[in-house]
């Protein structure tokens, strides 16, 4: 297993991320899991990400495994979730890694990366929520030491998503 580094995105691999995200979707939907689809997320997504600074890449061996967009926007629908840490959270969305990187730790070196930066800006909380069927993610999640908090439904789908919280002291 390579080292894996995380490293601000650059423009010009947009077309390389928005491939990766693709094998990842069509990976998730091979498992039974239709989280994602022509709706969401889409290439403008991730390009918005790019351009505000908030797309990460992970690289193993020096290959794109994946990209997590990490910044402290939370969804309107995070509102009435009973979190337990104040406000002001690091959030992670949009983690795609490409199947064949898939249980290697670009996920967790993703989620140690958002950890770190939020704790470096002083924040005290981190957010993330994902759908009820990815079972993969909710393990990685709670692996990563968050709790669930509840569950929202997003971008006008019936889908249930439940969201977990992890409170940095």
């Amino acid at each position: 297993m390579s080292t894996i580094t995380i490293r601000p995105a650059r423009h010009d691999e947009l077309d390389s991320i928005w491939a990766l995200v693709q094998r990842a979707v069509d990976g998730m939907h091979r498992q039974g899991n239709p989280q994602w689809g022509e709706d969401y997320p889409t290439r403008s997504f991730y390009a918005g990400d790019l351009e505000r600074g908030e797309l990460f890449a992970a690289e193993a061996g020096g290959i794109l495994a994946g990209v997590a967009c990490i910044n402290t926007a939370q969804a309107p629908e995070y509102a009435p979730m009973p979190w337990t840490t104040e406000d002001h959270a690091v959030v992670i969305h949009r983690m795609a890694v490409d199947p064949v990187f898939q249980g290697q730790g670009v996920g967790q070196a993703l989620f140690a990366f958002a950890e770190a930066q939020a704790r470096s800006q002083g924040v005290r909380a981190m957010r993330i929520d994902t759908y009820s069927l990815n079972h993969p993610m909710q393990a990685l999640i709670r692996k990563m030491g968050f709790t669930p908090v509840g569950h929202i439904h997003l971008h006008g789908r019936p889908l249930v998503y439940p969201c977990f919280e992890k409170a940095l002291l």
